[in-house]
């Protein structure tokens, strides 16, 4: 008996996410650096191809659910976007919208407009605080912030003017 041809065709969430990072200008080790949690570009190539290797040694790489929904969160797919192409995924991906819907409004607004490897910092010095103690902590870190973006503001400008003097 023969084995049948195998569909080597990425999933369809596969080419979501490739067209969604392609679209920010980001190489799949940009991307997976952008990921909440340590991932690599060849992972992140082998869930959006739906597999790793080549011809007979191809293996399927289906990507689980959580790890779609945190690449799709990643390069910006909404879950109503990912639900047609991989429903279980979305459903965690809501889920990750939720939390981050909260997290923003409990965030002030300079540090929700931080870049997001700063957004990520923050979120990851409040996992072990006590969510009573949050509010505080985030009107301290936004006071701090403030102060280094005015103090970094300065100095480029004092940078600048020292170059025009003649």
């Amino acid at each position: 008996m023969r084995d049948q041809p195998r569909d080597h065709s990425p999933p369809a969430h596969g080419q979501l996410i490739r067209l969604a990072r392609e679209a920010k200008g980001w190489s799949p080790e940009v991307a997976a650096g952008h990921m909440p949690y340590k991932f690599s570009g060849s992972s992140w190539r082998n869930v959006e191809a739906g597999y790793r290797g080549a011809g007979a040694n191809r293996i399927a790489v289906p990507g689980k659910p959580s790890t779609v929904a945190a690449m799709a969160h990643t390069v910006g797919i909404t879950s109503d976007r990912l639900q047609e192409h991989n429903p279980e995924a979305a459903e965690i991906l809501r889920e990750m919208e939720r939390q981050a819907a909260q997290q923003a409004a409990a965030m002030p607004p300079v540090l929700s407009s931080a870049p997001a490897h700063v957004r990520r910092l923050i979120e990851v010095a409040l996992e072990d605080v006590d969510p009573a103690d949050r509010p505080e902590l985030l009107r301290e870190m936004a006071a701090d912030y403030e102060a280094v973006m005015r103090r970094k503001a300065r100095q480029a400008d004092q940078s600048q003017r020292s170059r025009h003097t003649g």
